[in-house]
């Protein structure tokens, strides 16, 4: 299904080559997975009111209030350091290639998805959990000829189940095709293109590096008449407005055997998994995952103004981001953010996902995120039109755009990157 060229590379450039792939690396791993209580393991314990684990690395489950009117709380997951995620991108003639990792994760929906050349925290790729080195570091970390960083930016985690996580977006630009290693391949943005509309096959992250990244511009080797934007740049200001507090004084939720439970059974809870699989950096382990009781709803709505598309797009904020606004889709609801108001009824559906949340935190965390064509909109002051080239300039920009946003936009990618994804 792939050819060999020279090296040991491996590449595609058919989404049923994709999909070959995916499966066959997914047979390999000998993947298992089962819930556990809390004693059958010894790795996490809570500590000064947080659930962390022993290398005090990863990430805690903590409590978060609210400082004003009637303290409001949430469970949430707490990991100031920042995750890097990287894609390592390599043109070839006409053709762009991008290096993806087949990554089976214990939370992830369907086991396994495409993820990006490196999707990792300082805890995995310091090797805290004792294990394989993480793949491709040198070259996020260090200098490597032939090799070179072409942009970067920080992006807000999900910020209604992050405190004050973020990650950085880095893409680097390779003369040649680098080898591939166990899980590698080499996909070309055709066979990306062809997969971008299947349920829980490209992971969140990714997504979320697919929409943030000028595709058209390095495919018209930065040719592309993008217009000058003015942005409106938010303040870090709303950190005194929450604070962490032990899990135990969580209102809502308390600990019990099983983990961490809702009194409520509409609220998040953290269970015990234990995880196995061959082709992972360490084989087996045990770790708290964020459960969900239902499915989230994110729609992003879009209009046709005669030769151009606008975006209704939303200025917003959650809990656990650290400035005082981002951009968001034009509506999204979840479990641990509800929305009192209505979806949109009154659209054509263009297209939709299902798509989980990232699966080493989060347990088979569905969203639906919908593409919908609007005429009429009864705006408020937070809602914003904005043309293509406004919101592919606001994706780049750091800690701007919610990551519900970014993983939305990836199934636009043929409406804000036409000459790479369209037709």
């Amino acid at each position: 299904m792939e050819r060999e060229i020279q090296r040991s590379l491996t590449i595609v450039d058919s989404e049923q080559y994709l999909i070959d792939f995916l499966n066959e690396t997914k047979e390999r791993s000998a993947f298992n997975l089962k819930e556990i209580d809390f004693e059958s393991q010894n790795q996490w314990n809570f500590s000064d009111g947080a659930l962390s684990h022993s290398s005090k690395g990863f990430f805690q489950v903590v409590g978060v209030e609210t400082t004003t009117g009637l303290h409001d709380q949430k469970l949430m997951l707490y990991q100031p350091q920042s995750a890097l995620t990287g894609l390592i991108i390599s043109r070839q003639q006409n053709e762009i290639y991008v290096l993806l990792q087949a990554r089976v994760e214990p939370g992830n929906t369907g086991v396994i998805q495409f993820g990006p050349t490196i999707q990792s925290t300082p805890a995995n790729y310091l090797r805290l959990h004792g294990g394989k080195a993480t793949a491709y570091i040198e070259y996020f970390t260090s200098f490597v000829p032939g090799c070179n960083l072409i942009t970067h930016s920080m992006q807000h985690d999900l910020g209604s189940k992050y405190f004050q996580k973020s990650k950085t977006h880095h893409y680097l630009l390779s003369e040649d095709l680098i080898e591939t290693k166990e899980n590698m391949v080499w996909a070309s943005l055709k066979a990306i293109k062809g997969v971008l509309l299947k349920d829980n096959f490209l992971n969140a992250d990714l997504r979320s590096l697919l929409a943030v990244f000028d595709w058209d511009s390095l495919l018209l080797e930065d040719k592309k008449d993008r217009k000058k934007i003015e942005i409106d740049q938010p303040n870090n200001s709303t950190l005194g407005n929450y604070k962490m507090i032990p899990v135990d004084q969580l209102k809502n939720w308390s600990i019990t055997k099983n983990g961490i439970s809702a009194l409520n059974p509409a609220l998040p809870t953290i269970g015990f998994f234990h995880f196995s699989a061959t082709n992972r950096e360490v084989k087996a382990w045990s770790q708290p995952l964020y459960k969900l009781p239902s499915q989230g709803l994110i729609q992003l709505a879009y209009r046709v103004m005669g030769d151009s598309i606008e975006f209704l797009i939303k200025k917003d904020h959650e809990w656990g981001i650290s400035t005082e606004f981002a951009f968001y889709p034009t509506y999204m609801s979840s479990p641990e953010n509800p929305n009192s108001s209505k979806p949109i009824t009154n659209g054509r559906l263009k297209r939709k996902i299902i798509q989980c949340d990232e699966g080493g935190r989060f347990f088979q965390n569905d969203s639906e995120y919908q593409l919908i064509e609007i005429n009429d909109f009864n705006l408020t002051d937070d809602f914003i039109w904005t043309s293509v080239d406004s919101l592919v300039f606001y994706l780049k920009q750091s800690n701007y755009c919610s990551f519900q946003l970014r993983c939305v936009a990836s199934i636009a990618l043929d409406l804000l990157q036409p000459n790479a994804f369209g037709d």
